[in-house]
């Protein structure tokens, strides 16, 4: 394999986290979240996200990358008046319905 696949793969990989980790941390903000539940759900939300690329890659056999939801986290971003339960119970109920 040459080496410029895993990099490649690498940076886009970087590149996405970054861009959409900033969304994250809007959402958390507009629904009122400290700083420690902010940290603590972006890494409850990569620690999920990874387990279930692995979990899925395994039972696949071929690479499989999940994402959040951009879309969602943008719409609570650019909302007021939710409350963290409130977007949990959402993003749950969303995981699910997809």
């Amino acid at each position: 394999m040459r080496i410029s696949i895993p990099i490649s793969a690498f940076v886009a990989a970087i590149v996405g986290f970054g861009g959409t980790l900033a969304i994250v941390i809007a959402a958390a903000k507009a629904i009122g979240a400290t700083q420690i539940e902010t940290a603590s759900g972006v890494t409850a939300i990569c620690l999920a996200m990874a387990v279930e690329c692995l979990w899925l890659s395994w039972r696949t056999r071929m690479p499989v990358i999940t994402a959040w939801s951009t879309p969602g986290l943008a719409l609570i971003a650019a909302s007021s008046g939710f409350t963290m339960p409130q977007a949990v119970g959402a993003f749950i109920v969303t995981g699910i319905l997809l």
